[in-house]
């Protein structure tokens, strides 16, 4: 009953909306991973993606796109009751000291069509978002890239609030 009006038409809208288009465009640029965003969060799912590739990924928060007023409302601690349980994998994460609970909150939210992630080589990836932001998904970004595993003490995640353009990283 916290929520704006607007901001539930806009996550239900959203919600209902296939994904099937877009799926098919990202293997068309040459998607070599994807999940769809439900219950483990953005970051869950990285995080098993990640797992299985043997690759760590460098995540930038501030490029996340997030259904309006969601971040408001992490702020004042609205959350579902399965966060704490996704929370769980934040130890595989390395945070700026800055990232605070609510962007956790918000990348380990557990979504009911919560779109989609992907991997995408890196030389189509502008060329690809073009197409999403054309069609099937307006609201698509570059959120990060994927790279080689180190000797990472078990994070496979890199979590920064410099937004992607800003930090040059790709």
């Amino acid at each position: 009953g916290r929520a704006p009006a607007f901001a539930i038409s806009a996550a239900l809208a959203a919600m209902r909306k296939s994904s099937r288009d877009a799926a098919k465009l990202l293997v068309a640029c040459g998607a070599t991973a994807m999940s769809d965003v439900t219950g483990f969060g953005l970051l869950g799912h990285l995080i098993e993606m990640l797992e299985q590739s043997g690759c760590r990924g460098l995540i930038a928060a501030a490029d996340v796109p997030a259904y309006p007023h969601a971040r408001e409302l992490a702020k004042v601690g609205m959350a579902s009751t399965l966060l704490p349980e996704n929370l769980a994998l934040k130890s595989r994460v390395e945070a700026d000291r800055d990232i605070g609970d609510e962007q956790f909150a918000l990348l380990f939210d557990p979504q009911t069509a919560g779109g989609l992630l992907a991997g995408v080589p890196a030389e189509t990836a502008e060329r690809c978002i073009a197409e999403l932001r054309k069609g099937p998904a307006p609201e698509a970004a570059i959120i990060g890239r994927v790279h080689g595993a180190e000797d990472t003490e078990g994070k496979l995640v890199r979590l920064t609030l410099t937004r992607r353009a800003e930090s040059g990283f790709l």
